[in-house]
């Protein structure tokens, strides 16, 4: 098989290992999963990162069909009685659907399984894919909701806190003038973002926190580390659970998705297509043999497809659509 990457909603995916958790979704959603399966499915989930990853992916790819139950999914996706071994392209059909509709509907709350994105659909603020809000906060901070982002908002006497669920905000943040002075704080999963007089981007990523500063300066402060550091204007930088990351330069393009847009220079192409997987249903898959292409210009976010269907007048490549929702670009054949 051709070595390829895929993404979901920004998360690459290596394609055999999603494969893999496609099966093994399928296999617990068969309702007579024994116990010997269970303990393998936890095996494979411990026997490697990628796989873990693979499947955290998988539960938390999100669509607009939430509302099925496991009865109607699981004959809308397999055949009954559900084969103990799902042939390779079921398996393909499983994964670009699951990407397609999201699964917190019919594995949710009510399993034992019950994925932790589930949170993201009782969040007080949240998007869905393709989908931007900007919204004025009580004590007139501005806030802009990314693709795919959900957030708690926690005000109260001596704070204003953002626990920041997924995805990614921007805030301008309005400058406090009551007593006794409230600091304003990002929460994430690795620590919190403090502003200090600030406009600034925080990404919620796999595994750490990404912050971007326009104006001002934020301080990070990791959840488990010593210590703190301070990201100036015109920086990005982030942290894990115990360390801060690299300060660097970033540009103000980092911000473009709030105009709508995604700027692109000299862009490898892999990278292209996972951000625009933030903004997209269903899987853009890349083959290892053009993932280095670079690609620059400026790329409406609100027509994916035809951003998609346009790769081939620039770069070698050829863009195959396999179904609505899963689209591989592939290194253009000869003819």
């Amino acid at each position: 098989m051709r070595a390829a990457t895929v993404y979901v909603l920004g998360q690459p995916i290596d394609l055999a290992i999603a494969m893999q958790a496609a099966e093994w979704l399928a296999t617990l959603m068969s309702g007579a999963t024994t116990p010997a399966e269970k303990a393998a499915w936890q095996a494979w989930r411990q026997a490697h990162p990628d796989h873990e990853r693979a499947w955290k992916h998988i539960e938390s790819a999100s669509g607009g069909l939430r509302q099925l139950d496991a009865q109607a999914s699981r004959k809308a996706l397999l055949p009954s009685p559900i084969s103990r071994s799902i042939s390779r392209r079921n398996s393909l059909q499983l994964l670009a659907w699951i990407s397609t509709i999201g699964i917190t509907g019919w594995f949710g709350a009510r399993s034992e399984y019950a994925p932790g994105f589930a949170r993201a659909a009782l969040a007080d603020l949240s998007t869905g894919v393709g989908e931007r809000r900007e919204l004025i906060l009580s004590d007139g901070s501005r806030l802009h909701l990314n693709s795919g982002s959900a957030v708690n908002i926690r005000y109260t006497g001596t704070q204003r806190l953002l626990q920041l669920v997924q995805g990614e905000v921007f805030i301008a943040t309005a400058r406090e003038t009551g007593l006794p002075y409230r600091p304003f704080l990002v929460d994430t999963a690795q620590g919190h973002a403090q502003a200090l007089g600030t406009r600034y981007s925080v990404r919620q990523a796999e595994g750490s926190t990404l912050v971007a500063v326009e104006e001002g300066a934020v301080r990070l402060t990791p959840r488990h580390g010593d210590g703190n550091h301070v990201i100036q204007a015109g920086q990005g930088g982030g942290m894990t659970a115990q360390h801060i990351l690299p300060a660097h330069a970033v540009s103000p393009d980092i911000w473009a998705w709030r105009q709508g847009l995604l700027l692109a220079d000299a862009m490898p192409l892999r990278d292209f297509l996972n951000e625009l997987s933030r903004y997209r249903h269903g899987l853009l898959g890349c083959d290892d043999g053009v993932a280095a292409l670079r690609i620059s210009g400026v790329f409406p976010l609100a027509d994916l497809d035809a951003v998609l269907l346009s790769l081939p007048d620039s770069l070698p490549v050829d863009v195959r659509l396999r179904t609505r929702y899963w689209v591989q670009v592939e290194a253009r054949q000869q003819r």
